[in-house]
């Protein structure tokens, strides 16, 4: 075969030979345990990480979620990185939700790992239940100034103000930092209501949120309103690297990294394709 006829099959590739191979790009990743590309996290990531890092575990990390299982593919795998970070440090934790499935879904995420680290419920963590989402605006609102009040009591039905893990917490103040796993619009709420931001004290607000919801947030990321950010599945890949894990996150990243390599590939195949084979005709002309 000449170049002249390779350039120019290239251009008349079977589709369906493509989709092969664009299927394997992504079931080898995912089903190869051992199959694991390089991961070089983002700085958001990065930053998302060290905040969490950096806050004491005395201090209650507040887990605000707000998606369902129609984004679980994303937001599943970045809440379960997050739990296993700050189970790893021993800090305690609070699970707040909006969306009447996430309540039920973190807690089943949380009680899968809790015997590996040896968390208890009303010890170590605190789930705050479900809250309709109509009501957001006023509930972190309230919160700022007064949590046990906003929230009152958690999903079994105790009361807050006599739980021990609530001891010390009483304003948005008081929490080592504020997380919001997310896939609408809603972090706008915690930095103008919720009071995350006075003089002398700054409550870190970090964000998890679906890829196609992240362009929005990078104007809080530069102006320090948001002090780390984990973009769809490659923000849970990023984090489980930096943690030292790899679960479905790690693999789907390598999933996406081939699939940009594919695309990467397929396009510069094309276009060198297109101009190899005017050049053969322009020769075949003269």
């Amino acid at each position: 075969m000449t170049s002249s006829q390779f350039w120019q099959r290239s251009q008349t590739i079977d589709r369906r030979i493509i989709y092969v191979i664009l299927l394997l790009f992504i079931l080898v990743p995912l089903f190869a345990q051992k199959f694991n590309l390089p991961i070089i996290p983002s700085k958001q990531s990065t930053d998302f990480y060290n905040t969490l890092q950096q806050v004491p575990t005395d201090k209650m990390v507040l887990i605000d979620g707000q998606w369902s299982p129609s984004t679980r593919g994303e937001n599943q795998w970045q809440t379960q990185a997050l739990l296993i970070h700050v189970m790893q440090r021993h800090g305690k934790f609070a699970i707040l939700s909006f969306d009447p499935q996430n309540n039920t879904v973190v807690q089943g995420m949380v009680e899968a790992l809790a015997p590996k680290y040896g968390y208890v419920e009303g010890r170590d963590y605190v789930n705050f239940g479900y809250k309709p989402f109509s009501v957001f605006a006023q509930t972190v609102q309230a919160m700022a100034t007064n949590v046990p009040g906003a929230l009152k009591k958690d999903r079994k039905g105790t009361k807050l103000s006599a739980m021990p893990i609530m001891n010390g917490v009483h304003t948005i103040q008081d929490f080592g930092a504020v997380v919001e796993v997310t896939a609408s619009a809603t972090p706008e709420a915690w930095i103008g209501l919720g009071g995350l931001r006075q003089a002398n004290h700054e409550v870190p607000l970090l964000l998890a949120t679906t890829a196609v919801g992240a362009p929005t947030y990078y104007p809080y990321l530069d102006a320090g309103q948001i002090q780390g950010m984990l973009t769809g599945i490659k923000g849970a890949g990023d984090y489980e690297f930096l943690l030292g894990t790899s679960t479905f996150g790690t693999r789907a990243t390598g999933a996406l990294s081939l699939v940009y390599a594919l695309i990467i590939g397929l396009i510069v195949l094309g276009n060198v394709g297109y101009y190899a084979g005017r050049a053969a005709d322009r020769r075949a002309a003269q």
